[in-house]
């Protein structure tokens, strides 16, 4: 979009331009070696107003790409930007669950074994249900 309006400013400059250096006379008219003859001064007008809106067009779409391509570039980088703090996030909130769960871990972990174990023990872990390998 942007490379259309740049060449259509520059197509109705270069017409422009030629056609104020070749022409000499009020009536006739040479545009890129080409004579158009037959044009009343009115009508040389009209043509200039249509070249002048031809290049306000460009100049539009050239304007309006250029900030269309910033408008993307803005969005892009906010984008990026959220995603790296939404990572960080995460990140903060993942070492914050596996320290819960190590701290649980370890406040719910079953006291050392003993190597032999007496009669006591045994109705101990009768009676509260739990169950030792031996």
């Amino acid at each position: 979009m942007i490379l259309l309006g740049l060449l259509l400013m520059l197509a109705c400059a270069a017409l422009a331009v030629d056609a104020v250096v070749q022409n000499t006379s009020v009536v006739h008219a040479i545009a890129f070696n080409q004579p158009i003859s037959h044009l009343s001064l009115g009508a040389i007008f009209v043509a200039g107003a249509v070249v002048g809106l031809l290049f306000a067009l460009g100049l539009l779409m050239f304007t309006g790409g250029l900030g269309r391509a910033g408008r993307k570039r803005r969005e892009r980088r906010l984008a990026t930007r959220q995603a790296t703090a939404e990572t960080q996030a995460l990140r903060e909130h993942n070492e914050r669950l596996a320290a819960e769960l190590e701290q649980e871990r370890s406040t719910t972990a079953y006291p050392a074994e003993e190597t032999t174990v007496g009669e006591a023990d045994r109705a101990d872990d009768r009676l509260s249900g739990r169950h030792r390998l031996r």
